[in-house]
């Protein structure tokens, strides 16, 4: 269930989003926010961003109506400058128009193509305020230089980032395979570092103080864009040459970024049990309701490690190589770590302000974008036998489609979504035809031996297979590491999935099929597909 904001009428659609402001004595910004339809909340913390994006609808109760969708490239001959939002010439009403008109954005010209009017915001929201840790963050010089420390290893390959004893950012937020993707770019490449910082020069030179009231229209300076590209819902004008760019739901882009960038911090463990040598999918942590209720008039509580709020957010593609992982420690326990039942059902109302003492509201932040990165070249050595195998099928006349591998997500509190050693557990999927017949095969990563998952064969359409392909990976790790047998039931039928277990062998637990036993593997792909 999604999420909701108090003070938020059911199916509110957002149709603006203005200046920041706050009153002088005040620490913590808000930001001018218009609903329809109309409503006397007219704003809303600045913290909140990340779920905030104009064209969205809020507390939802049913079906969201589906938004016309865009796709952008930004290219070597395509030329970027600053505008106002009122270079788009069609908004629905003149105080719209007017609202807008004072809003900054970026305008996009390619030759021969539409250009598009980008909102300053909505693009740094993409890119950095994607929690409301980094959206205070933003509004501060130090916070990132004092709270994390990168030590490049460069001769390794590698970036290790310790996350400081006094840091805030919410520390499950490092189960979050985007999380640690984004952050990660925003605190080791260089240009990336640079448009962040830009947004705290901007607010000390552009902000204004009125009557007790200090006021800012956002803006900053983007990073290099050459090269990146963007799926979007927003409007074209009646002539279709002239796109505004309402919210970036599928981002792919680059960054200069080491192989593998690692996390670590003291309180970053994994417990295992000693007898069984088993690790919890659990935890004895206060159980959460379903959904919350966003409270931004109240404070938050520093009594409470943050809640990690699901926020319907963008997908990002890195077009890169790097990997990403949380370096937890080890620990013997004879129970695991985990209690079977929760203590008890905490607050459905929570903020996402920034935690204090003497706050009223458990403190709760959001997770990082959707990370789509293509894992393949970094995770080759994890699926060697299953690559061997596609190679022998496609010797049969099977044809290779498309092969990717990523990440599987993370579900409540459970860590099965990562391997023992704290990197992050894959699925690889490849698509194969043969003889006009199409089939997507799945293998999930059990390289470190906690699971003998079976593969599994889904002959389907490829359309039918973008509807549930979403649901099927985030069921993996949905109570236990296996496949979700009642969402399968039900999605397809019978007759189009198969499972393929692994041949039996010493070490087939870790996926490590001998060559002898390969041809046999592959002869029961062949007569499934």
């Amino acid at each position: 269930m999604a999420d909701r904001f108090k003070g938020i009428k059911n199916n509110s659609k957002l149709l603006h989003l203005g200046d920041l402001f706050r009153s002088t004595t005040a620490k913590y910004w808000r930001i001018n926010a218009w609903l329809s339809p109309l409503q006397k909340k007219r704003h809303a913390a600045f913290s909140n961003l990340p779920a905030f994006a104009r064209g969205r609808v809020l507390n939802a109760t049913g079906e969201k109506p589906k938004r016309d969708r865009a796709y952008c490239s930004i290219n070597r001959d395509s030329i970027i400058s600053e505008c106002n939002l009122n270079e788009f010439p069609e908004f629905a009403y003149a105080s719209l128009a007017k609202a807008e008109a004072r809003q900054k954005g970026f305008l996009v010209e390619t030759p021969g193509k539409p250009r598009f009017i980008i909102p300053q915001l909505e693009l740094a929201r993409v890119l950095f305020l994607h929690s409301g840790y980094l959206c205070r963050a933003a509004l501060t010089s130090e916070t990132l230089t004092h709270e994390f420390d990168a030590q490049e290893r460069l001769n390794e390959g590698k970036v290790i980032v310790n996350v400081l004893k006094l840091s805030t950012f919410p520390k499950k937020a490092f189960d979050d395979a985007g999380t640690r993707r984004m952050l990660a770019w925003l605190l080791i490449d260089r240009n990336a570092r640079k448009s962040f910082e830009s947004i705290f020069r901007h607010y000390k030179q552009y902000s204004r103080v009125n009557n007790g009231w200090e006021m800012w229209t956002f803006s900053f300076e983007p990073p290099e864009l050459r090269g990146w590209s963007f799926t979007f819902h927003g409007r074209a004008d009646a002539t279709k040459n002239k796109f505004f760019v309402e919210e970036i739901t599928d981002l792919t882009f680059h960054g200069s970024m080491p192989d593998k960038v690692l996390f670590q911090h003291d309180s970053f463990k994994r417990y295992e049990n000693k007898r069984t040598g088993g690790t919890p999918n659990g935890s004895p942590w206060t159980q959460r309701p379903d959904e919350h209720e966003i409270n931004d008039d109240e404070t938050a509580s520093n009594n409470n490690e943050p809640v990690i709020l699901k926020n319907d957010t963008h997908t990002v593609n890195f077009l890169g190589h790097t990997q990403t992982a949380k370096v937890n420690e080890v620990v013997e326990s004879d129970t695991g770590g985990s209690n079977s039942e929760p203590n008890e059902v905490a607050s459905e109302e929570v903020s996402t302000d920034e935690p204090t003492e003497g706050g009223k509201l458990p403190a709760a932040d959001f997770t990082g974008p959707h990370d789509a990165t293509d894992l393949t070249r970094m995770c080759e050595s994890r699926f060697e036998a299953f690559n061997h195998m596609l190679e022998l099928l496609q010797k049969e006349g099977v044809v290779l489609l498309s092969k990717e591998t990523t990440a599987l997500p993370q579900s409540g509190r459970g860590q099965k979504h990562l391997l023992k050693n704290g990197e992050p557990r894959v699925i690889c999927c490849a698509e194969v035809s043969f003889e006009r017949r199409h089939a997507y095969i799945l293998e999930v990563d059990t390289s470190d031996g906690v699971s003998k998952l079976s593969s599994k064969v889904f002959r389907v359409s490829a359309t039918k297979w973008s509807d549930v392909s979403g649901d099927l990976v985030q069921g993996i790790t949905d109570k236990k590491l296996s496949w979700p047998t009642t969402m399968i039931a039900k999605n397809f039928n019978e007759g189009d999935v198969s499972s393929i277990t692994h041949p039996r062998h010493d070490g087939s637990g870790s996926g490590n099929i001998p060559v002898e036993k390969l041809e046999r593997w592959t002869s029961h792909f062949l007569e499934l597909i």
